[in-house]
């Protein structure tokens, strides 16, 4: 019987992302389904049966008899099979198994020979993921592993590499990395560089950033310089040129273990070469949408690794132009920035209500959000027309906001609309292929958000559970109509939606993604840098008392490297109004420390 029909459509209820993926594998040529002595598919790859002729059900039931359930772990399967073994796991194990199958073609296989339903409520498939994505998202050091041992032995290499991926993961938990950051000049790449360097921090790793930024207002100023196109190009080039060699001479000052580079990074072929000749590798994030922004061509080649945020097409140009390595790395939040605020009433009363949109006017939600001016509407962001109908209920005038301003609107607003920008469609872009920061942002905020339908969507939370879409504009009214009159719903959807995002969403996930990728054909590279060093702040703060007052106080040089009494004492130096006993005795120790040196 052929259950592929129903199967997709059972799976495109609860994962739509796959179910679009296995519905492109045709079936495979090299799997042959052959008939069990008790009536059972079986799959055969290269001749290899992957369950037993005779009876599978029975040999599963007994294949799981030595596994020890642990209830404190996560149980994992490597090797899907036809599923015989995890039916036996089922009966045994409470919860949800997470069952990691290389294969797209097997499982193709699989959903054409096996009637998926019973699976699904309590398993959750990984087909085809890289060990990178697994390792960095799934809390390894949780893992009960159950092992299918023919499926081990068909895909031998990609399991040694996962095993190999949970290595690296324990090497790079104990060594303090040297990682340079080259931000961007200007644009919303500038605050995801920020955040990845918090990240890397907050992992124990030292970061030095090139701070492009600084000179962003320079490279505005040579565009006003003269008219002639052959002589502004000529200042263009010489300017990043300049920048270039600004990171060379940061990198030879820092001698870092990686560079990361950020979409917007001001970096020529030459100068990524440079940076190159360190014997190090030399990384590059694309945090942009690739039609958008197609300066990607000029640099691309130049990287060892290329990390952006739409596969597919991108991936396939990126290789057709040579590119040796590019690997899918969507974006994130930063929970030190995004989190839940107790808001004022003030606050309440600047930033509260009903529907807020945070973002800049482009041409789809121009077109679209006059539909919403019926509502208590608020917009916040920049390059409004602020004659227009729609532009007077822009907030901020067009200025550009803090994070700490962003952070408030999605926490006080009932619903935050997350159109994502198009500037030549009306309303939503039927083909969105990556999805937006604001996604994971508004949800770490624990915020509750109507999102446009994305491809990529599905790969992140549970649509219709952790998170709402609308396909159309119809659609988005209606459910702006139906949440905003049903807060406990939106409460719930809101938490699953926080709960997602902290648990495999937030920056710190995705350094560590990029770094396992990095250094997994590296390993031999991590004996050479040392283990990590007790953080001194961090010792501080537990000698003081994490909650006392001295506790308390210290916390708030959280991120500042490297801590010192030296960074206390400025600190104090640079405040106002009396000095209290903490503050007044930081003083004494460091004229003491002073005396005695």
């Amino acid at each position: 019987m052929d259950f592929f029909a129903k199967n997709l459509k059972c799976l495109r209820q609860c994962d739509p992302e796959l179910a679009e993926r296995v519905a492109l594998q045709p079936f495979p040529e090299n799997v042959t389904v052959v008939q069990s002595k008790d009536g059972f598919p079986i799959p055969r790859i290269a001749g290899v049966a992957l369950h037993s002729q005779y009876r599978p059900a029975e040999e599963g039931a007994k294949a799981i008899g030595d596994f020890a359930f642990d209830p404190e772990r996560n149980t994992v399967v490597y090797g899907l099979g036809f599923g015989y073994h995890i039916q036996a796991l089922l009966q045994q194990v409470p919860g949800e198994l997470t069952v990691v199958e290389p294969l797209m073609t097997l499982f193709r296989a699989f959903m054409t020979s096996v009637d998926i339903q019973p699976f699904l409520s309590r398993v959750r498939f990984r087909i085809g993921e890289t060990p990178a994505c697994l390792i960095s998202r799934l809390e390894p050091d949780c893992w009960n592993i159950f092992k299918h041992l023919p499926s081990i032995r068909i895909g031998e290499n990609y399991y040694n590499r996962l095993d190999e991926g949970l290595e690296v993961k324990g090497l790079l938990q104990n060594r303090t990395l040297r990682v340079m950051i080259v931000n961007p000049l200007y644009g919303g790449s500038l605050p995801t560089a920020h955040h990845c360097a918090g990240a890397l921090r907050n992992m124990g790793h030292e970061v030095a950033t090139v701070d492009c930024e600084e000179f962003a207002q320079g490279f505005s100023s040579l565009k006003g310089v003269t008219h002639n196109p052959e002589n502004s190009e000529i200042l263009s080039r010489n300017f990043m040129n300049f920048m270039g060699e600004i990171a060379a001479a940061k990198a030879t000052e820092f001698q870092p273990d990686l560079i990361l580079a950020l979409a917007q990074a001001p970096l020529t072929p030459e100068a990524i070469q440079k940076l190159r000749a360190l014997k190090i590798p030399v990384v590059f994030w694309f945090v942009e949408d690739f039609r958008t922004l197609p300066y990607w061509n000029e640099v691309a080649t130049s990287y060892d690794h290329i990390f952006t945020l739409q596969d597919g097409e991108f991936h396939d140009l990126l290789r057709s132009k040579g590119v040796r390595d590019c690997y899918y790395l969507p974006q994130a939040c930063f929970p030190d920035v995004h989190k839940h605020l107790p808001l004022t009433e003030e606050e309440m009363i600047k930033y509260g209500v009903d529907v807020s949109f945070m973002g800049a006017a482009y041409h789809n939600r121009i077109q679209s959000f006059p539909r919403l001016m019926n509502l208590d509407f608020k917009i916040w962001g920049t390059e409004w027309n602020l004659e227009t109908p729609l532009g007077r209920l822009v907030q901020n005038n067009n200025k550009r906001l803090s994070p700490e301003e962003i952070v408030k609107i999605y926490n006080a607003a009932k619903i935050n609309m997350n159109l994502h920008s198009s500037t030549y469609h009306y309303g939503i872009h039927p083909d969105g292929d990556f999805v937006n920061p604001r996604t994971f942002e508004i949800a770490a905020c624990q915020g509750f958000q109507l999102v446009d339908s994305r491809k990529d969507l599905s790969r992140m939370f549970k649509v219709g559970e952790e998170i709402i879409a609308f396909d159309t504009l119809d659609q988005m009214q209606d459910q702006i109509n139906y949440y905003l009159s049903r807060p406990e719903e939106r409460n719930a959807i809101t938490l699953k939606s926080y709960q997602r995002v902290v648990k495999e969403h937030t920056m710190e996930h995705r350094m560590q993604e990029l770094l396992l990728h990095v250094f997994l054909d590296r390993k031999s590279s991590l004996d050479s840098i040392g283990e990590v060093q007790r953080d001194p702040l961090d010792y501080c703060i537990e000698q003081a008392g994490e909650n006392t007052d001295l506790g308390q106080y210290l916390k708030q040089f959280k991120g500042q490297h490297p801590f010192s009494l030296k960074t206390v004492v400025e600190h104090i130096h640079q405040g106002e109004g009396a000095l209290d006993q903490k503050e007044t005795l930081f003083l004494m120790m460091d004229q003491v420390v002073e005396a005695n040196t």
